[in-house]
């Protein structure tokens, strides 16, 4: 099966359920770590959330070794870029209570990437996945966006916090949804033009909604400058679609395609 067959097709539910997998499993983080505290719900429930997050800390690296694994497909993107910027994120957080107390993470961080670079390296026996992850993109660049993609729901964690749990409840709820959803689209689109149609819905509808939602209900609390806001949204997309910038380079006569 050559590259354009390989693109050029919906992949599998299997695919498609693994895509999405990121997306659940940080939805019901966001929506259970909003659950407000005058509902009166069990602790276990609320401690449900918690676990969400440090299952995170599995999750994540465990499909990036089956993606690893399996010379890196469409679905395995978010888990790439997710998993990088999560623990530049985690090396400055601390976890009382769980590993290390209140001491912040630190190196640490790295030690399930190290874990997961080892046990693919002795599977595969070879370093041909790691060319193939960027090969992949340079035939298709919506995978980088899509991988970019990945980081949607702890930039949505970030912006939400300190906010009144009932206001961010039904934001999180819908944002988990329009994650998903595109992610589900994104792996049923069966050619490239789909691909950038639906990257381009669903990521401008979710950043749209991530930063105006918060901005709204900052004004009504203690006020806040709308600009920094509206210029972090287009600076996010524009990060989010830089990888469109590889099909100029495949164009131009100055740049020699990777063999």
């Amino acid at each position: 099966m050559n590259s354009r067959q390989f693109f050029g097709q919906p992949k599998s539910w299997s695919a498609t359920f693994a895509a999405m997998a990121l997306f659940v499993w940080w939805g019901l983080g966001l929506i259970f770590n909003e659950l407000p505290h005058e509902w009166g719900i069990p602790d276990w429930v609320r401690s449900f959330s918690g676990l969400l997050f440090v299952g995170t800390m599995v999750i994540l690296p465990i499909g990036l070794c089956i993606g690893w694994i399996k010379s890196f497909p469409r679905w395995s993107y978010p888990y790439v870029v997710h998993v990088l910027i999560f623990s530049l994120y985690m090396m400055q957080v601390a976890t009382p209570g769980f590993l290390f107390g209140r001491e912040r993470w630190g190196w640490r961080v790295w030690l399930p990437l190290a874990v997961v670079a080892v046990i693919s390296l002795l599977v595969t026996r070879s370093l041909g996945p790691l060319r193939k992850l960027f090969t992949n993109i340079w035939d298709d660049w919506t995978l980088l966006t899509f991988g970019l993609f990945g980081f949607m729901p702890l930039l949505i964690a970030i912006v939400f916090d300190e906010m009144d749990r009932l206001y961010s409840l039904y934001f999180m709820v819908i944002l988990s949804l329009l994650m998903v959803g595109t992610a589900f689209a994104y792996m049923q689109s069966p050619n490239p033009r789909e691909r950038i149609r639906t990257l381009l819905i669903g990521i401008s509808l979710t950043i749209t909604l991530a930063m105006t939602a918060p901005t709204v209900y900052w004004l009504d609390h203690g006020g806040t400058n709308v600009v920094p806001a509206v210029i972090a949204g287009i600076v996010v997309f524009l990060v989010m679609f830089s990888p469109a910038l590889i099909s100029l380079l495949r164009k131009s006569n100055k740049f020699i395609p990777l063999a």
